[in-house]
């Protein structure tokens, strides 16, 4: 593999569309709905996330494909993601077999048809592997395997966004691709890969990088500068020496079962997801209709929560999701009181005793 320097993750995903489309020779970018891949005027384009979009933004040769998401999307349910959580609703997915990654694979391979009608034109697609801002939403078990031979067929690369899913923290794999058991031909990292110094990373194949560096010069002033890479390095030894990748494993997965009981307790939560130390928990009015909690209960909660100590990210396209992803050397006591301090607000939320219309817009 090549390995390229830079700076955000928002630079590594503007380099890995270049790569990809020197490579190929194709222009068509293809991205998820809901994804976020960073604030770039390139990036933004494929960023299907409201908060994030702009009017003026350039949209040319970038589209989305539907979401493959179970718990509100067309299509999947109870047996369908890989982890300790699953949504409420039923499905008729096997063990062996997810009925909706097939389905969502068939809207992309449509989406293709429509995009590149001749077969061709596909430079790449490209995905999380868990999605971040859209608040851990969890493809179907499968998918990933099916849409990469879909983006093949077309000619295209296969580009993984481990930005925020990278180096460990999804506990049993140190990639969200492996995780899913598929092979990119390009994968970005950034965040954690420097413990927050700028710090990010391409990795692509040498064919990839060959075609790359053909195709004109590149060169980034700070891309991997003697500060940044020693941090790199002293991040890399501290997740091993640490083993915090376990511990992620360990942690993550005492979090996501009590939010399997908190979801049993509280109607409002509509669903809990995620892997390892890469989580979240959806709120909504009633698991009856999963209307998304209006966003001034989302910000009485917020502040609630935070006033008991515990401060969390609030995210999703509709702004109703607590995204929960505490440092990877987080304890099983730190877990055990967020989940106190959540179950105490929630009990007092549910009894009417947080006073939300303060938080309300006039």
């Amino acid at each position: 593999s090549c390995i390229y320097f830079c700076n955000s993750g928002s630079e590594a995903n503007d380099l890995a569309i270049m790569m990809a489309r020197a490579y190929t020779g194709a222009l068509e970018i293809v991205g998820l709905k809901k994804a976020y891949h960073g604030s770039s005027a390139g990036n933004l384009s494929l960023t299907a996330l409201p908060l994030y979009r702009r009017h003026s933004m350039p949209t040319v040769n970038v589209s989305h494909t539907m979401c493959p998401d179970p718990y509100r999307g067309i299509w999947g349910g109870s047996k369908c993601r890989d982890g300790p959580c699953q949504t409420l609703r039923s499905c008729d997915c096997q063990d062996d077999e997810c009925h909706a990654a097939e389905m969502y694979a068939q809207q992309y391979k449509d989406h293709l048809f429509h995009v590149c009608p001749s077969g061709g034109g596909l430079a790449g697609f490209i995905a999380e592997g868990i999605g971040g801002m859209s608040a851990s939403m969890m493809a179907p078990k499968g998918f990933f395997k099916k849409a990469y031979a879909i983006t093949k067929e077309y000619g295209g690369v296969n580009i993984m966004d481990e930005v925020q899913t990278g180096f460990g923290r999804l506990g049993t794999h140190y990639w969200a691709f492996e995780y899913h058991g598929v092979k990119p031909d390009i994968i970005t990292a950034a965040k954690s890969i420097g413990n927050g110094f700028p710090l990010a990373m391409v990795v692509s194949t040498p064919e990839v990088s060959e075609a790359f560096a053909n195709s004109g010069f590149h060169f980034n002033t700070f891309g991997g500068n003697a500060l940044s890479s020693a941090a790199g390095i002293a991040t890399l030894q501290a997740i091993d020496e640490d083993d915090l990748m376990r511990n992620s494993d360990v942690v993550g997965t005492r979090f996501l079962e009590g939010f399997n009981e908190l979801r049993s307790k509280y109607d409002i939560i509509g669903d809990c997801r995620g892997k390892g130390l890469f989580m979240c928990l959806e709120l909504v009015e009633s698991q009856s209709n999963n209307t998304p909690l209006p966003l001034y209960h989302m910000m009485a909660l917020h502040e609630t929560i935070k006033n008991h100590g515990i401060i969390m990210g609030r995210t999703g396209p509709f702004g109703n999701c607590f995204r929960i992803q505490p440092p990877m050397c987080v304890s099983a006591d730190d877990a055990d009181f967020t989940l106190a301090v959540l179950d105490t607000v929630l009990s007092d939320y549910v009894s009417g005793n947080i006073d939300v219309e303060k938080f309300k817009p006039n």
